[in-house]
């Protein structure tokens, strides 16, 4: 079985990860990489915030996490290490740190809003979001984050609750039609047809992060493996200079 390069480095550094084995190739049934990054996200949940785990052997590990983020032949690289960072973020950070890792725990600690942040600021942030995504031509709509239905298309969701602020998803266009309906109440296609949702949920999603990303909106993607796929969108800021 093949192991990952960098997380035989990961190995090299840690005494407390060094008898981790990782999954075998057929386990679970799962594509190759999703196996690795099930098996760090059970194992790696609250490493760096463990108090037994030193400062020596942190900082080694986030120097290789700070080199994965720059590893262009790894297509999960941030996924990856933000299993091992999400933990981390509520942390004191030690005084060497890479660039890499640093602007990762800044926009985490967007995840979790200020004191004074309230509901209005979210969803005027939204509001401002769905204007630019509208004059690209993407069709969006804000709601309050929980509301069903859910809209079709771009949706942006407004939480003035933990977590507080706005998510942004993408709902299937023929998700509530009888057609969708039918083929998800039949065993033989439930599975296929889910999966194929949720893989172009994910491109339209991240389409239209990526949008407000070059736009200059202050934006983050959250993974977890633990149980399986899991991606949340957020748009954490405004534009710091805004087109006209």
């Amino acid at each position: 079985m093949q192991v990952a390069e960098w997380w035989r480095r990961v190995v090299a550094v840690s005494e407390h990860l060094a008898g981790v084995e990782p999954l075998q190739e057929d386990e679970h049934a799962l594509r190759r990489g999703a196996q690795y990054y099930l098996r760090i996200g059970e194992l790696s949940r609250g490493f760096l915030a463990d108090p037994d785990v030193g400062d020596a052997e942190r900082g080694r590990v986030l120097a290789v996490l700070d080199d994965l983020l720059g590893d262009e032949s790894e297509p999960e690289r941030r996924a990856i290490v933000l299993t091992f960072l999400w933990p981390f973020a509520g942390q004191s950070r030690p005084s060497e740190l890479g660039d890499r890792v640093r602007r990762e725990l800044d926009l985490i600690a967007g995840h979790r809003p200020a004191g004074g942040a309230n509901s209005g600021a979210w969803q005027e942030l939204a509001e401002q979001a769905k204007d630019e995504l509208e004059r690209c031509g993407l069709p969006a709509t804000v709601i309050p984050r929980g509301a069903r239905p859910a809209p079709t298309g771009v949706v942006l969701s407004v939480s003035a609750e933990e977590p507080a602020g706005v998510f942004l998803d993408w709902n299937p266009l023929d998700s509530q039609s009888d057609r969708y309906r039918a083929l998800v109440g039949e065993s033989h296609e439930d599975v296929y047809l889910s999966e194929y949702v949720d893989d172009v949920r994910d491109l339209f999603a991240r389409a239209a992060l990526d949008v407000l990303a070059a736009a200059g909106f202050t934006t983050a993607v959250r993974y977890d493996f633990l149980y399986g796929r899991s991606r949340v969108c957020r748009v954490l800021g405004p534009p710091e200079h805004p087109f006209d």
